[in-house]
């Protein structure tokens, strides 16, 4: 039934129909499977109506326009609950329908997501250890002076070899960045940052990046260089910032012994930001 309205609507954005009796059109479809209790299917048919809009040149989409409103359709698509998602895509298409102009919000070139100012910000942060599948690795986390500080020892025994630290994101927390940046003194072994989205196998995307024992240094990781994994085997996929809704950060560098990693703050950056 769904791929059904897909087709539909996509026959209708290649005909010479106008974008607002189009849009009205998306809703007298999407209304009924709303209110018949199938939210993520009217999602779906707003979601299909609004990317023709913001693809379709014969709709007069000049390219700030259809930046701005790529950018809204990448937030609503980052939403998990299907009701708030089919109401976000709503909102948007009666924005166009009203003649309003849905503009890119003006980004700063960083913005933090984890900066450690409080004791808050380190109890988001939960301990993942081998120890799920039997081994014997430990962690612990502390604040020290404004600096969350993950430390424990590996272990190599009955397979295992890795701890880590998970914490959550809001959604669409990165939406229009495309890299992770973080600032960090480690003991010369080679960690691993991770971001995650919702969903079951496959749903982290790592890149390893490596310490100077005791010294600052600042690793910028852009998003289209992390690689999908399950259970550290990597898989085909790219990461879609705005649907990053988790932040990890392992050791797990098949080495024994204690590791000590600070980490001072977390950003979300633009391409080129240092």
């Amino acid at each position: 039934m769904l791929s059904s309205l897909t087709l539909t609507l996509a026959m209708m954005a290649s005909s010479p129909v106008g974008l607002d009796r189009y849009l009205e059109r998306a809703i007298e479809r999407g209304v009924p499977l709303y209110n018949n209790g199938d939210p993520a299917a009217c999602a779906a048919v707003y979601a299909t109506a609004l990317e023709a809009a913001a693809g379709w040149q014969g709709w007069a989409q000049n390219g700030a326009e259809a930046k701005g409103l790529n950018f809204a359709l990448q937030r609503a698509a980052a939403l998990d609950d299907p009701s708030e998602q089919a109401w976000a895509y709503r909102r948007l298409i009666d924005r166009l329908l009203a003649g309003e102009e849905i503009a890119m919000p003006e980004l700063a070139a960083a913005t933090p997501l984890y900066d450690f100012s409080n004791l808050d910000q380190l109890e988001r942060w939960r301990i993942v250890v081998d120890g799920v599948m039997g081994g014997r690795s430990t962690g612990a986390l502390s604040l020290e002076d404004d600096v969350m500080v993950f430390t424990g020892e590996t272990s190599l025994r009955n397979n295992g070899g890795f701890s880590s630290i998970r914490a959550p994101l809001p959604s669409g927390a990165m939406a229009g960045y495309d890299a992770l940046r973080i600032r960090v003194r480690g003991d010369g072994r080679t960690y691993i940052l991770g971001a995650a989205t919702r969903g079951g196998r496959g749903n982290s995307y790592w890149a390893r990046f490596e310490t100077t024992a005791d010294e600052w240094v600042t690793v910028t990781v852009p998003v289209n260089e992390m690689v999908r994994q399950f259970f550290g085997n990597p898989l085909p996929g790219e990461l879609d910032p705005a649907r990053v809704r988790g932040l990890e950060i392992y050791i797990y560098d098949k080495q024994e012994g204690p590791f000590r990693l600070e980490v001072a703050q977390i950003d979300a950056v633009q391409a080129g930001t240092g």
